[in-house]
């Protein structure tokens, strides 16, 4: 069968560039394509072959359906169910099942060419050879391929006609599917096509939303339709436009409209009959499954002449009063075509400008302005009646200034310990200002100097100093000049403290005293007015690190300190720095040695206790330790009756009882004393107690 396919002009984008929506889901293997799409009631099925050239051998070849429950109410099926349903592989309709339906349906007449014609045509244009020459130069399988799988996707009817669609009806709510489709028919030709996959149910089931963000511009007789198609590739594959010139009855205009790049815009153009008659028109969205969603808002609007010229203003001049007089030319055979003239100005040439004289009649040529700033740029705007709007070049207009600008207010000035200085002021209000320079000293009352050849534009600068030399300031001022290079007067001068990086003089020891209570230590501070404390350092003698000890903030006269922390025996070894209040860090100062002193007495031991055991005959001594972590050992003095206490036992510190069962005599007096030897080689004090035997 050889069928001609009648098609609208816009089809010819398609020729030349498209594909169908499902063909741009291909990979590098050949497979089934495969959409699901759940209605209310059942699930539709489409799938291609994603290759021209397996597509082109799998015509009139089969196609099986498998189906396998996988879920029900809410719960996974320990065995899939699975459904056969095309007992006999699915495949396109024959020949003359189609004849009647395409004569009632270009895109079954499109398909039904690519399936079954012997060659490819595409005929009923009136462009001369063009299309011919086109599909000639192109692979006929690829041209068949394309149109076979546009025209599917715009009529599911068809796409099942083909043996490409499929409507499942036997569905239950609760229910989830998975469905396979297997090429049969290219299985049998020894094709390695991979199957189609989609899993789905009517739970699923969504309303098409319909389209938004439609924008209108109407011109002369013709009007320009764009919408958004970014938030719709996955569910529309076509728009169909509508117009009505009442907002109530609608007709669509040529073919569904599609756009295969990925432009998130797409634009439709139609011509209106007449101008100033009001046009309505909406959107519906297209889904390949055959749905077409509800109409998006309505676009309403009317064409009208379009204003072509635009003024040209051809004289200015200053009037003695100070006032500017503007003259223009604009051809005076389309006054009929605006609503007004603007005078608009600005400051610069891009802008922005504003209507300093706003609806000026159609028939006027000058108008004069009072109020010229320094700089003056002008332009004439012609308003059509339709809304749109045409604006001479801009001219700009500049009276005579020999005033200079104000001084910068405001300087401030703050450096870092980097040697970056940041500088900021208010901003001048002169309209013609230019910029800014910016000046500094190294001493006070010196003459300043400035810092760049050339203008600053903003009000900021960054200045960098150097941290190591001795001034301990600089100094900033700054002057602001216009456009014809009027100079301020300088703004105030503004100290600025450097956080220098130079090291502070270190302090130094003058003396020391060591006690069994501490050691104290004498200094001299740093010399240095920019120093804003001191830092003690001690380590033990054969450590490595020294540890800080404590920091005193700066004193005009020596500075004595206590060290209570040490242990009798130890070496100490003490040294100093100054720190400047920018955090920089003197050398140490000659370092101290020095021998701490053992610790005096102290309450080691309490609540000393004698008791008899007479059925095991001995006498139980115990006592209660109050600073185990500084004794070194116990020692015990034992003496019967009158005689004088001797040592008897020393015991570790972690031990505070003992037993006495040396022959001991009924009615012998026994004397015990302790005491406990501390860590720094002193003693504690004395407990003693006495027991009869």
């Amino acid at each position: 069968m050889k069928t001609n396919i009648h098609i609208y002009l816009s089809l010819l984008f398609f020729l030349i560039s498209g594909f169908s929506l499902i063909s741009a889901q291909q990979t590098d293997s050949v497979g089934v394509q495969l959409q699901a799409h759940p209605g209310k009631d059942r699930i539709y099925l489409r799938w291609l072959i994603d290759d021209a050239y397996t597509w082109s051998k799998s015509l009139n070849t089969g196609y099986t359906i498998e189906r396998y429950t996988i879920r029900r109410n809410g719960n996974i099926l320990p065995e899939p169910e699975k459904k056969l349903l095309t007992p006999s592989p699915l495949s396109a309709a024959p020949e003359e099942d189609w004849e009647a339906t395409a004569l009632q349906n270009q895109y079954a007449a499109i398909l039904a060419q690519a399936l079954f014609g012997e060659d490819f045509e595409v005929s009923g244009f009136n462009s001369g050879n063009l299309i011919s020459d086109l599909i000639n130069a192109a692979d006929a399988a690829k041209q068949r391929y394309s149109f076979a799988l546009y025209a599917a996707d715009l009529c599911f009817e068809c796409a099942c006609l083909a043996g490409w669609g499929y409507e499942d009806k036997d569905v239950l709510p609760g229910e989830f599917y998975l469905y396979r489709v297997i090429p049969t028919g290219l299985l049998e030709q020894g094709f390695p096509v991979r199957y189609g996959f989609r899993y789905t149910g009517i739970d699923e089931y969504n309303e098409l939303p319909r389209p938004t963000d439609l924008k209108a511009e109407f011109g002369d007789k013709s009007v320009q339709i764009y919408w958004n198609t970014s938030l719709y590739r996955e569910i529309f594959t076509a728009y169909q436009v509508e117009k009505s010139e009442d907002n109530v009855h609608y007709e669509a205009l040529g073919m569904p409209y599609t756009s295969l790049d990925d432009r998130s815009y797409i634009m439709y153009i139609d011509s209106l009959a007449e101008n100033d008659k009001l046009y309505y028109y909406r959107i519906r969205g297209l889904s390949i499954f055959g749905e077409s969603s509800e109409p998006s808002d309505t676009l309403s609007g009317k064409g009208a002449e379009v204003l072509q010229i635009a003024p040209v203003i051809s004289r200015t001049a200053i009037l003695e009063s100070g006032a500017a007089e503007i003259e223009w030319i604009f051809d005076e055979t389309t006054n009929h075509l605006i609503r007004s003239f603007d005078l608009i100005r600005a400051d610069v040439e891009s802008g922005p400008y504003e209507t300093v004289h706003a609806a000026i009649p159609p028939e006027t040529r000058s108008v004069t302005y009072l109020g010229l700033k320094p700089s003056n740029y002008f332009r004439i705007v012609a308003n059509s009646l339709g809304g749109k709007q045409t604006r001479s070049y801009p001219v700009l207009l500049m009276p005579v200034d020999s005033i200079p600008p104000d001084a910068p207010q405001q300087l401030t000035a703050i450096a870092d310990t980097t040697g970056l200085v940041y500088l900021k002021w208010n901003a001048n209000k002169e309209a013609d200002l230019n910029g800014y320079k910016i000046f500094r000293g190294n001493r006070k009352g010196e003459e300043l100097i400035p810092l760049t050849p050339d203008l600053v534009k903003g009000i900021q600068y960054v200045d960098t100093v150097n941290l190591m030399n001795l001034n301990t300031h600089v100094y900033y001022a700054a002057i602001a000049l216009d456009n014809r290079y009027n100079q301020s007067a300088f703004s105030e001068i503004v100290a600025v403290e450097k956080p220098l990086k130079v090291k502070p003089s270190p302090p130094l020891f003058v003396g020391f005293e060591s006690e069994s209570d501490g050691i104290s230590l004498r200094w001299i501070p740093s010399p240095d007015s920019e120093v804003a404390l001191h830092t003690l350092y001690r380590r033990e003698e054969n450590a490595r690190e020294n540890k800080a000890l404590k920091t005193f903030p700066k004193a005009d006269t020596a500075t004595v300190y206590r060290d209570s922390e040490t242990e009798g025996g130890k070496v100490y070894i003490y040294t100093l720095t100054a720190s400047s209040k920018w955090k920089v860090e003197s050398n140490p100062s000659p370092e101290f040695r020095i021998s701490a002193l053992p610790s005096g007495r102290i309450q080691a031991l309490k609540n000393l206790q004698a008791s008899i055991d007479r059925e095991k005959i001995q006498i139980r001594i115990r006592w209660t330790s109050l600073t185990q972590g500084k004794v070194k050992n116990w020692k015990i003095y034992r003496s019967e009756n009158e005689n004088k206490l001797s040592i008897w036992k020393e015991l570790p510190v972690g031990e505070t009882t003992l037993w006495d069962n040396l022959e001991l005599k009924v009615g012998n007096t026994y004397n015990y004393m302790v005491m406990a030897v501390m860590n720094d080689g002193g003693i504690s004090n004395q407990e003693q107690t006495s027991i009869i035997y």
